[in-house]
C-alpha cells in the first residue's frame, strides 16, 4: 500500500463522516421546514437552507466516492 493510497482511504472516510453529520443535519432541518409548513410559519428561509444542504449533501457524497475510487484503483 503507497502513502497515496493511504492518504485517499483517508480522506474518504473523513468526508464520509462528514457526509453523515451533513445528512443528519439535513434530516433535522427538514423536520423543521415540515413542521413549519405543517403549523403555517413561514418557511422560506429554511427551504432555501435545506436546498443548500442538499446540494451540500450530493457534493461531498461524490467527492467520498471519488476518493474511494482512487484508493481502489491503486
Amino acid at each position: 500500500m503507497t502513502a497515496n493510497t493511504t492518504r485517499h482511504r483517508r480522506n474518504a472516510q473523513h468526508l464520509e463522516t462528514f457526509s453523515g453529520l451533513l445528512i443528519a443535519m439535513t434530516v433535522l432541518v427538514l423536520g423543521v421546514t415540515v413542521h413549519a409548513e405543517v403549523t403555517g410559519r413561514p418557511a422560506l428561509k429554511l427551504v432555501g437552507v435545506l436546498v443548500l444542504l442538499l446540494v451540500a449533501d450530493v457534493v461531498v457524497v461524490k467527492a467520498a466516492r471519488s476518493q474511494r475510487a482512487r484508493a481502489e484503483d491503486r
